[in-house]
């Protein structure tokens, strides 16, 4: 992925296995339960627009947050995407959560 012609993510297996969550989603319908992904982060100049958009299961969110911090090229970036992934990642008492338990207190 670029934008204005720089490189965002590196091209390594986290980035393979980001682009089959997405890809997959893509040709998917959700029933139940699903959460909006900006398939390029906000934070990196990615857009609301319906292209950019993607309805994943909380899991795959969960996994795919995890995956954005082993993906992104800039220091910058790295440091917003440790701080997105941060939140889903530990809730307010200092609890730490797996995809799964994320998953679970999502579907409460």
């Amino acid at each position: 992925y670029t934008i204005g012609g720089l490189f965002m993510f590196l091209d390594n297996k986290y980035t393979t296995v980001y682009n089959n969550i997405i890809a997959r989603a893509r040709t998917r319908l959700l029933e139940g339960y699903s959460e909006t992904h900006h398939i390029i982060p906000k934070s990196m100049g990615g857009s609301n627009k319906a292209d950019n958009l993607v309805k994943l299961t909380s899991r795959e969110h969960y996994i795919c947050h995890a995956l954005l911090v082993r993906m992104v090229e800039s220091r910058n970036h790295l440091y917003k995407m440790m701080s997105a992934f941060n939140m889903m990642f530990m809730d307010a008492y200092g609890k730490r959560y797996t995809s799964r338990l994320y998953e679970y207190n999502k579907h409460k």
